[in-house]
């Protein structure tokens, strides 16, 4: 026998995940209230997901949607929707929170033709992302809605600024594009109250050759190591969790100063007098 959540229960699921499907967040959708294990008689909240009219009807009818891209619901999959989202939606409305929005723009200085703002958690885990096109309408008002829907999940959630506008990269097996986040080891920082006092910063110089290494620690967490050393092949190699680079190494030609006085004359059609 079918028993439906009661309005209390009702209005506890949706605070938990602020209105909206906890699979595709999309908001504005109208919602159901779905028994994970299948068992309708098992109304409690634990068994119990948002999802959006259409996330319900693909977990019953799977086989009536094509698309290749889609990954199907399952019930493992419903469940540890629900526990992500609920918990980011938990997070966010915290005091100083451990999930960010991290703003990506794509174009070029000039013009900036598309936004994309993520939802993120400290790990770079990506919980969920919105896009804006110029096709949706003037810039100003494009900004306008990214720190609204900010502020829909969280008012102390930080914004963060991908620092130069990016090309649209796509992935070469379901040809969606990629969306770049904040490394783990900046919101760490950002997200600690005691930075100043908990950070330790060491570095190694090593006398017998050309090469040093840097490690940041917050309290007892290592949160960033690097190394930069001198290479056979007259080159800089900085190497670091997730990041590595060379720069050559030009040895500049001295002039040897003969002492000999340079007079008007030897600067004529140079125009440097």
């Amino acid at each position: 026998m079918r028993v439906s959540p009661n309005p209390k229960l009702k209005e506890i699921l949706i605070q938990k995940n602020v209105g909206v499907c906890c699979v595709c967040k999309k908001r504005g959708l109208g919602v159901h209230f779905h028994h994970v294990d299948g068992d309708n008689s098992n109304t409690v909240e634990e068994n119990l997901a948002v999802l959006c009219v259409k996330d319900h009807d693909l977990h019953h009818r799977p086989q009536a949607y094509n698309e290749p891209n889609h990954l199907e619901l399952t019930e493992v999959e419903i469940r540890e929707y629900k526990r992500s989202w609920e918990a980011f939606v938990k997070e966010a409305s915290q005091k100083n929170p451990k999930v960010f929005a991290v703003l990506n723009t794509y174009g070029d200085y000039d013009r900036i033709h598309s936004l994309r703002l993520i939802f993120q958690w400290d790990d770079e885990k990506i919980e969920f992302e919105r896009v804006f096109h110029l096709l949706g309408g003037p810039m100003d008002l494009l900004l306008d809605k990214v720190l609204e829907e900010i502020v829909w999940v969280g008012k102390e959630i930080q914004l963060l600024l991908v620092d130069s506008p990016l090309e649209i990269e796509y992935c070469p097996c379901c040809n969606s594009s990629y969306s770049n986040t904040i490394n783990s080891n900046v919101t760490k920082k950002l997200s600690s109250t005691s930075w100043k006092q908990d950070s330790i910063c060491t570095i190694y110089i090593n006398p017998m050759q050309p090469s040093l290494a840097i490690t940041i620690f917050l309290k007892d967490d290592m949160i960033y190591s690097g190394s930069l050393h001198r290479c056979k092949n007259n080159t800089l190699h900085y190497i670091c969790d997730n990041f590595e680079d060379s720069l050559s190494i030009f040895k500049k030609n001295k002039r040897k100063n003969t002492g000999n006085k340079i007079s008007k004359q030897d600067f004529n059609g140079l125009g440097a007098w």
